[in-house]
């Protein structure tokens, strides 16, 4: 292990068990001495959850860059301790914090959503940090938060990422609804506190509301906007750098319909998800001009986008549950001089989710590929067995096409675009295995481990020199005191 290595974990390291101890230690004093009548203020649930992980992932420049791939095989340690309180009657705070430290650069993109930077050997980081307030109405369900949260909806396409936001919610049996304003201003972490120049100086407004129209049949509509304020693009443009996507003033709206599809312990038959996106509005970048005296000029251009996403699952036993499924996503590509036709994500997303009625998060467009939802076509196709609440396993494969061939795709893990002549990206396979046993004393190991495997076949558009294939695998064992 190289030196600088060995100084990431012992200080990450170090700074968690010292962060724990500060913290634990008047609070376990507080727990102690609440009163057994229920008073307030006092600390209603307290835990720390030890992960180790093991990362071994493929060359992610598919052998594209000769003596400079990018690839490893790491070993990580992951601790998180968190706290509930209830202050008042009304009032109640949170906190959790993490401590990571691995014996080299490891990506986590499995464990931050949106754009966070991922890529790390180590770091101390505050993930939440809120208040929440009920006292607004009688319903138990109602209330206004306000701090660092992670804003999370059922699909992972559009919000799932820690961010300071305030929101109102409200949440019964029939109607859950949000409605909230959000900006992302720092990364909260040691190793990478500072926002990357793509996330500075954007507000967000969004909002979500959720309707049980039938028993198990919901429909649903989620709003984001985001509006840049620090006009950065002629910035870009004077020095000489070519730059697009910033000074964003966009909105996103998408309807949804499901079958509990997103609920691991239905015994339904079949099961159903879908949902119609667009996106409108404008950003700037800069552009070559050889008239400019940089080379360079801002460029406005406008945006409309829209993607579709449709799933059906058919359940074929019921214990243990095994289920086949079938999915399909689309996103619109392309762009023709100051007018882009390409649908974009909100930039809060990790696109990981329980789309496949199991309770392991599985990344929807393939572990080892990762795509943004942009100028693509995906078929998935999967199947999965679980008893629903103690183990389950996963079974995917992933096709992908271009949506406009002049266009390209961008992926989380792969570095090299594709050529944009050719449509056909490649194919995937995955398997995502879960067990559940921690925190029960009749379960066969009083632990969880998870594995998330996946490989990746390049198609035609990475050209004919790239590899035949790239993989992926994670595998973790946790346990929560």
């Amino acid at each position: 292990m190289r030196n600088e290595q060995k100084r990431a974990v012992l200080v990450a390291a170090s700074l968690g068990w010292i962060s724990i101890a500060v913290l634990t230690a008047p609070l376990t004093m507080a727990a102690t001495d609440a009163p057994e009548n229920g008073n307030s203020p006092r600390l209603m649930e307290q835990s720390t959850r030890i992960k180790l992980t093991a990362i071994s992932d493929d060359d992610r420049s598919l052998g594209l860059q000769p003596g400079a791939q990018i690839q490893s095989n790491e070993l990580g340690i992951d601790i998180k301790p968190e706290w509930l309180w209830q202050l008042s009657p009304d009032w109640k705070a949170y906190l959790r914090v993490q401590t990571f430290a691995a014996t080299g650069k490891v990506d986590l993109s499995y464990e931050f959503g949106g754009n966070t930077r991922t890529v790390t050997s180590g770091f101390l980081g505050l993930r939440e940090a809120w208040f929440d307030y009920s006292g607004l109405s009688s319903y138990p369900g109602e209330s206004i938060r306000f701090g660092r949260e992670r804003l999370k909806e059922q699909t992972g396409l559009w919000w799932d990422e820690d961010i300071t936001l305030a929101r109102w919610i409200f949440d019964t049996s029939l109607l859950s609804s949000t409605v909230g304003v959000a900006q992302k201003l720092a990364n909260m972490r040691t190793d990478s506190n500072s926002l990357n120049q793509g996330r500075r100086d954007i507000a967000r407004v969004f909002g979500q509301t959720r309707w049980q129209w039938r028993r198990s049949h919901y429909l649903g509509l989620l709003v984001t906007h985001a509006e840049g304020y620090g006009n950065r693009a002629p910035d870009y443009a004077a020095r000489g750098e070519a730059v697009e996507g910033r000074d964003v003033s966009l909105t996103w709206a998408a309807i949804t319909a499901d079958r509990d599809y997103f609920d691991w312990h239905s015994h339904d038959i079949w099961q159903y998800f879908a949902s119609a996106a667009t996106v409108i509005g404008s950003d700037s970048g800069s552009q070559p001009d050889a008239a400019a005296v940089s080379g360079y000029r801002v460029q406005d251009r406008s945006v409309s986008g829209w993607a579709a996403d449709l799933g059906l699952r058919v359940q074929i036993l019921d214990t243990p549950r095994w289920v086949v499924g079938a999915q399909g996503a689309v996103a619109s590509g392309g762009r023709d001089g100051n007018h882009s036709d390409a649908f974009r994500q909100t930039g809060l997303q990790s696109n990981r989710s329980r789309f496949t009625g199991t309770r392991s998060q599985v990344q929807r467009f393939g572990e080892a590929f990762q795509p943004t939802w942009s100028n693509l076509r995906v078929v998935t196709l999967y199947t999965a067995i679980s008893d629903r609440e103690d183990w389950d396993a996963n079974l995917l494969y992933h096709r992908y096409w271009l949506q406009d061939p002049s266009g390209t795709v961008r992926s989380d893990l792969i570095a090299p675009g594709n050529s944009g002549t050719r449509t056909d990206l490649g194919q995937s396979g995955d398997i995502v295995l879960g067990y559940y046993g921690d925190k029960s004393s009749n379960r066969w190991v009083p632990v969880n481990l998870t594995l998330r495997g996946g490989i990746f076949f390049p198609g035609d558009a990475y050209g004919d020199a790239a590899q035949s294939s790239r993989y992926r695998v994670i595998a973790d064992i946790s346990k929560r005191f």
